[in-house]
């Protein structure tokens, strides 16, 4: 049987998830409130028969003013991350956490796999997003926003 988005969505039926399916498309669509941010949106999507994309999308914009400066720490951030990346679309600001399951045709990926990379972007929300808030909001150099949100790892 090959690896597809009704296999993703047995899994989130087992999550207990609240989501919605789109097998034309072949994608599934939830939200769900993070430490930092209500309704920040989720989408999984079945790419080709050997890839799926898990995507947390933030449910602001980010202001085209800021877009720079948030770009250099996003940079900063993506340096330093095993898994996945962020994403910013300079046109509209949109910005995306977004992670890659890569698997054999015939076995997809296990539960647990799934289950990891739907939560990781919400995870990196939680810690980073912070840093994009304290540019926006704050005024802070991008640099000094990193720096701010892995000193909070070191006091961990």
């Amino acid at each position: 049987m090959a690896f597809d988005i009704l296999s993703i969505k047995q899994v989130y039926e087992n999550e207990e998830l609240n989501f919605s399916t789109d097998e034309e498309r072949g994608l599934i669509r939830f939200s769900m409130n993070t430490e930092v941010s209500p309704d920040v949106r989720f989408m999984a999507r079945v790419v080709n028969p050997r890839t799926a994309l898990f995507s947390t999308i933030l449910p602001m914009n980010i202001p085209e003013k800021n877009r720079i400066a948030v770009s250099q720490y996003l940079t900063y951030v993506n340096y330093t991350l095993l898994l996945g990346n962020f994403q910013m679309d300079f046109s509209d600001g949109e910005l995306v956490y977004q992670a890659v399951g890569v698997f054999e045709e015939e076995t997809g990926l296990p539960d647990s796999v799934v289950v990891r990379l739907t939560y990781i972007g919400f995870n990196m929300f939680d810690k980073y997003v912070p840093g994009i808030f304290s540019i926006v909001y704050g005024g802070k150099d991008p640099k000094e926003a990193f720096d701010e949100i892995n000193n909070e790892d070191d006091d961990d």
